[in-house]
């Protein structure tokens, strides 16, 4: 194998991981360290971190807790009297499988008023397409594609060697920071 080959193998291979490391889901536990519990910052968790169809939320929390899914009006009253859906397990795993807004609140001892709630949004799928990756062989690499003729513009562009990896990287970056960040 050429050096420039195994060059652009190892960028292949990186951009690739980013790749599928992309349309993974992820797993959030519910006010990060703290967990679900009156010392988390609940608020302040939720809007430093992005929610994807697909994605888990994580909720840990004692016996003197519980999760309750609820819609909005009794999230914003704090009751706790119709809940969508009832965890008491101390350890819940709940599927964002829609898009929408989410509304969780803790059901014991008036903790929502006290601020144990949790209210998300539930952003679509990311875009899990990944581009065909190029053809092995040195003439997939080493023969630009033929000019498009133009009528109007006698500019040309040159096309890279990970073109096709390459129109899909500024959603692979980004997908890369948030996994970094969350």
């Amino acid at each position: 194998m050429r050096p420039g080959w195994a060059v652009k193998a190892i960028l292949v291979i990186i951009i690739t991981s980013i790749l599928i490391r992309c349309v993974s889901a992820t797993n959030h536990t519910v006010g990060g360290s703290s967990g679900w519990d009156l010392a988390s910052n609940l608020q302040a968790w939720s809007s430093a971190t992005t929610f994807h169809v697909g994605d888990f939320l994580v909720f840990t929390y004692t016996p003197v807790h519980d999760v309750l899914e609820v819609g909005k009006p009794d999230f914003e009253m704090c009751r706790v009297s119709h809940p969508l859906n009832a965890y008491r397990d101390g350890e819940t795993v709940i599927s964002l499988s829609s898009e929408g807004s989410r509304y969780f609140i803790c059901g014991r001892h008036g903790y929502c008023d006290m601020g144990l709630k949790l209210q998300l949004q539930v952003l679509p799928r990311l875009n899990t397409t990944i581009a065909p990756a190029p053809a092995a062989g040195p003439s997939a690499h080493e023969t630009p594609p033929p000019p498009q003729p133009s009528s109007n513009t006698s500019s040309s562009s040159s096309t890279s060697p990970l073109s096709p990896i390459n129109s899909n990287s500024s959603s692979a970056a980004n997908c890369h920071r948030k996994k970094l960040f969350n």
